[in-house]
């Protein structure tokens, strides 16, 4: 009787261990198929942008990068028709990459964004633009963190990627097209690109983190947004309507989902007329 009830306890300590362990091995299994879904379904209670974010996206930022040596006049004679198209086709293409990579909230890896890529390379090393090994090598960087930025392995999910993306977004294309017009860059023109940087860096936070991180860290950008408006530029009509501005995408950001849909739209147009009026 003894034996028998020692063996049915042991069946019993055997049994008990051995469903502890398939309880935690299903567990551990569950968690890691979470993990593993996690970076597709992050944003997914999230309603798609607007069907016009990807092509107005692509004018709109176009058109930021071209104004811009127009608009503090450094857009010199130097700048040949053979310089001028492939940086306005690598433009397109760069802009259009930005817009798939908003519109996939900087998540998915969509073939479209590395087909633009793909063509915006092609541009350059088929192009007079690979004679210049600066213009070249700046570009060809700028490619690169964008073909980065939706891959988990390279984590620039945070502030640094912002941070990359507004830096390039600010001195790649805009320098290119004056450092080719002029063989030189202007102190100056550096000097006034931080406006576009600080705002870039403002009007991205929210599109690049959508979530609560990135309303808080947009908290940070929008504060040194308004300080460098502030600090460096009399202020005037122009500063008020940017300060304005700013103020209302920002306020989008905290009534989502409903105004997520036109929120990239927003962030955009709010760039375009932010550089306009500074």
């Amino acid at each position: 009787m003894d034996e028998k009830k020692q063996n049915s306890q042991e069946e019993q300590r055997t049994s008990t261990g051995q469903f502890a362990q398939d309880f935690f091995a299903r567990n551990k299994r569950r968690e890691r198929s979470i993990d593993n879904e996690q970076p597709l379904r992050r944003y997914q209670h999230l309603p798609a942008v607007h069907p016009w974010t990807i092509p107005i996206t692509t004018l709109l930022l176009t058109m930021v990068w071209w104004l811009r040596p127009i608009l503090a006049g450094t857009l010199g004679s130097q700048l040949s028709f053979g310089q001028i198209w492939p940086l306005l086709v690598y433009s397109l293409f760069c802009s259009a990459a930005i817009g798939y990579l908003i519109a996939s909230r900087f998540e998915q890896k969509d073939w479209r964004l590395y087909a633009c890529l793909a063509g915006s390379t092609l541009v350059l090393f088929s192009s007079s633009l690979r004679m210049r090994f600066e213009v070249l090598a700046l570009l060809f960087l700028f490619v690169l963190v964008l073909a980065l930025l939706p891959l988990n392995l390279v984590q620039l999910k945070n502030g640094v990627g912002l941070l990359a993306l507004a830096t390039l977004l600010t001195f790649s294309v805009p320098v290119c097209i004056a450092f080719l017009g002029n063989n030189y860059v202007d102190q100056n023109f550096l000097n006034s690109s931080w406006d576009l940087f600080y705002a870039s860096l403002f009007y991205l936070t929210a599109l690049f983190l959508p979530k609560a991180a990135g309303r808080l860290l947009g908290l940070v950008t929008g504060a040194l947004y308004l300080i460098h408006l502030l600090f460096f530029h009399a202020f005037g009509f122009g500063v008020l309507t940017a300060m304005v501005l700013a103020f209302a995408v920002f306020v989008l950001s905290f009534i989502r989902p409903l105004t997520y849909r036109y929120q990239p739209l927003a962030a955009m147009s709010a760039l375009l007329l932010s550089m306009l009026i500074l």
